[in-house]
Parts: C-alpha cells; sequence; structure tokens
C-alpha cells in the first residue's frame, strides 16, 4: 500500500481551506488519513455528485448532520437503533422519484438494516454507492467490546467504490488492504499546528480537578470535560458540588442511570440548550460529532487508570480528536491524570512476538485436534484451544479477525503510556507542546 502525500495551506485570511478544496472527491480504494478534524471530509461526501452510504461511528454523529442547517438541501437520512428497513425503503423510493442523491448516514450496527432496504428495491450497493467509513480508527478502538463495529467489513470488500477515512489513524494489518490495492493519501499541514496541552499527574484525581477548576474560576467561558465513566462523572459532580451547574452527555443507557439517581439534565445527543458552566461528555463524544460555539471553551481529560482503566487517553487519537470537537477552537488544554506501575510497557514487536507465539501454540493444539482419535480426546484438545489467549483474536468460524489484534495491539500500547508520569509526558510530547505539572498529596488525603 502506498501513500500520497498533499499539502494544505491556510488561506490569505488564515482559515484553513475545506478538503474539497484540495481533494474535490475521495478515490476509491483509499484510506484518507486527513490528520487534521474539521476539514469537512464528511461534508464532502454528503455534497459529491454520487449516491453515498456512510459510516459513522454513534448515534450523535448522525444526527448532528442530519440536523446541520448547511445540509437542509442534501437528502440526508440517518440510520440507527429505531429506524427500520422499511423506512429506508420508503426513503430510497421517495429519492429515486424524485432525482435525488441517496445521502445515507448509518451506525455500523444499523447497516445490515441499510443492505437489506437496497436488495428488497433490487439495487446492487456494490455498484452504485460509494461507501465511506467515517472514523475509521474507532473500528480498532472499539471493537473489542464492540464487536459489531466491524460488521460491514466484509461486505466492505466487496464494493466497487469505498474508502476510509480519520484524523487519527491507526495502522490496519487486515491483508485485504494490501490484497485490493489501497493506497493511503495523507494531508499534510504545510504550517504548524501543534497545540500546547497542560498535563497533571496526580495520585488524587479529585483534589487536582477541583485545585485546577479552582484556578480558572473566573474565566468567563464553560468547561468541557471528558470521561468515559458516568461513575466517576457523577461522583465527581457531587464531590465538586457542581450538579446544578452540569450537563452530561452520554449513551442512552446511562441517560436511565443517571435519571435513577435523579439527575435530569442529561441527553445522549448533543444539544446547545442543555450546555451548562460544567459539560461531561463520555467517549461516544470524542469524535466527529461538530461542537459549535461563539466562544473557546477550556477542555479537561480525566483518567482514573485504577477504578476505571477504561479512561484512558490514547494521546494520538483520543485527545486530539476530542479538542477537534470544538469547530471554534479551545482557550485551553488540560488532562488530569494519575499511573499506574502495573501497567506493562510493551513495544511493538514485543507485542507481535506475543502474538506469533500464541497463534503457534493455537495451531499446535488445533493439528492434535484434527488428528485425534477419540471423541474424549477432541474434547480435550477444543477446550484447550478455546483457553489460548490467540482464541480471542478469532471470529466464530475460527478465522484470523485482524481487527481484535490491531485493537490488543493499541491498547497494550496506550496503557504502557500509563505506567508513569515520564512515559505519559513521552508519548503526549509526539503531538503536542507539554507542559507537565505533578501533584502528590499526603496519602490518606
Amino acid at each position: 500500500m502506498f501513500n500520497n502525500n498533499i499539502k494544505i495551506q491556510k488561506k490569505w485570511n488564515g482559515k484553513i481551506p475545506y478538503l474539497t478544496e484540495i481533494l474535490p472527491e475521495i478515490p476509491t480504494n483509499t484510506i484518507l488519513y486527513k490528520k487534521l478534524t474539521g476539514l469537512g471530509a464528511t461534508y464532502g461526501e454528503l455534497k459529491a455528485q454520487r449516491h453515498s452510504i456512510i459510516i459513522e461511528p454513534n448515534k450523535p454523529v448522525i444526527s448532528g448532520k442530519c440536523t446541520d442547517p448547511k445540509h437542509c438541501n442534501d437528502n440526508l437520512f440517518g440510520v440507527f437503533e429505531g429506524v427500520h428497513s422499511d423506512d429506508i425503503v420508503k426513503y430510497l423510493e421517495r429519492s429515486a422519484k424524485q432525482g435525488n442523491y441517496f445521502k445515507i448516514l448509518t451506525t455500523p450496527e444499523s447497516f445490515l438494516k441499510v443492505k437489506d432496504a437496497f436488495e428488497e428495491i433490487e439495487i446492487d450497493i456494490r455498484n452504485s454507492c460509494f461507501l465511506l467509513f467515517d472514523e475509521c480508527h474507532k473500528i480498532i478502538k472499539d471493537v473489542n467490546y464492540r464487536a459489531d463495529i466491524s460488521l460491514p467489513m466484509d461486505f466492505f470488500f466487496q464494493c466497487r467504490y469505498k474508502a476510509l477515512v480519520s484524523a487519527t489513524p491507526i495502522e490496519f494489518t487486515d491483508p485485504r488492504f494490501e490484497e485490493q490495492d489501497f493506497h493511503s493519501i495523507t494531508i499534510v499541514p504545510d504550517f504548524n499546528c501543534t497545540k500546547e496541552i497542560n498535563l497533571h499527574t496526580t495520585n488524587n484525581l479529585l483534589q487536582t480537578t477541583k485545585q485546577v477548576l479552582n484556578e480558572m474560576k473566573d474565566a468567563d467561558t464553560p468547561f468541557f470535560l471528558f470521561c468515559n465513566s458516568t461513575d466517576t462523572i457523577h461522583a465527581l459532580m457531587q464531590q465538586l458540588g457542581v450538579l446544578n451547574e452540569s450537563a452530561v452527555f452520554c449513551s442512552d443507557k446511562s441517560v436511565k442511570k443517571l435519571n435513577k439517581r435523579g439527575f435530569c439534565n442529561v441527553d445522549d445527543v448533543w444539544k446547545p440548550t442543555l450546555m451548562q458552566r460544567y459539560n461531561w461528555l463520555t467517549s461516544r463524544f470524542y469524535n466527529a460529532v461538530d461542537i459549535e460555539l461563539a466562544e473557546q471553551p477550556i477542555v479537561l481529560l480525566l483518567t482514573d487508570c485504577y477504578f476505571a482503566e477504561y479512561t484512558t487517553f490514547d494521546p494520538h487519537t483520543d485527545a486530539i480528536q476530542c479538542v477537534g470537537r470544538f469547530r471554534n477552537g479551545v482557550s485551553s488544554i488540560h488532562h488530569i491524570a494519575n499511573t499506574n506501575h502495573n501497567f506493562a510497557i510493551r513495544s511493538r514487536d514485543e507485542l507481535k512476538g506475543y502474538i506469533d507465539c500464541s497463534e503457534a501454540i493455537y495451531n499446535q493444539l488445533d493439528s492434535l485436534y484434527q488428528y485425534s482419535t477419540t471423541p474424549a480426546a477432541r474434547d480435550a484438545y477444543r477446550e484447550a484451544m478455546e483457553c489460548v489467549p490467540f482464541a480471542k483474536f478469532l471470529n466464530s468460524d475460527r478465522t484470523k479477525n485482524y481487527f481484535y489484534i490491531d485493537n490488543y495491539v493499541n491498547d497494550a500500547l496506550v496503557h504502557g503510556f500509563y505506567n508513569n508520569p515520564e512515559t505519559l509526558c513521552y508519548a503526549y510530547a509526539e503531538e503536542y507542546t507539554v507542559k507537565h505539572t505533578p501533584y502528590n498529596y499526603a496519602i490518606g488525603d
């Protein structure tokens, strides 16, 4: 897979041009590494003179696009939980009758409904639509707890017109990319776009968050706090005494959880009308959602490696994406995190060696299983195969799932960053100018 670099320069007025100004259409069999958030890759595809199906990571992104005035004449149709194949069929028939291009945005989990609707009206997606997987790094980031996010990929590779896009790419190892001659296009900024981040490492997340917020209490701008745990968010709101000044944006399941606890200013879709002084967002709002504000907010990323290790932020993807939600920029960025020396530091080569060894062990057991002569022996080898670490990288038909493997490697690398403050600083220094402030409180505080 070869890479083609395209430079992008700022306009005379200092603004960054839309992607369509330097790349009118995304070519097929392309992985677009746009490097900068907000370049308008999805915008360009929604305006393109062709039928498009865009796979978005979750519902808030789709809801935001479908209600955006910029697309009021683009015939957009969102598909997620609660939208059925019959609804999609009616949209397709209406669009065909009116001579409009199909512009469907769907979650990965709802893609099957789109496919069924096209089959019902006897239109072959594979030869008639451009299939774009937006924020494609999420396939790797989320597949360990959200297996269905990779479901459209088998069909994706059957399509004639297709591409993937992300501002924060993670390398895919699936051999089908090579087999189908995919190439990458990297948008290279011809200007300095490095941001400053204030990294606050601590052994007391609550106290440090309280101190950092107190230092900025006079700021005339809202706070946006990203944390991938509604339990942690609710606890912090209570301990900080900001329940009445807060809004939370999270999954529908977490909305119900917070409602049961008596907190009602919460929604599963970003709504400016709900915005408060303190706005808390879980991981479904890290990517693709456009938050357009007149002011430049203060952004805080919160990580607790001990009680909620899934609140870690990847400096190369998550942190960049969170900051990129704000189309008018941000006034400052802060990451408050504890570290855990039990998180192992392993190189990519070490992780690859572990996977290769696990696969060799699995294949040896499989060979013994195939040549077993008694039912008892076959049962024993089959159960042993299910216990081998490599088994978690396989599909139900025992074929290798490269997205699971990529996820394992990425997760292990990110966890290694949080082994100690120095490794986390080093990881951030590859993308940001880092201002590090350690906070160490006496044990028992």
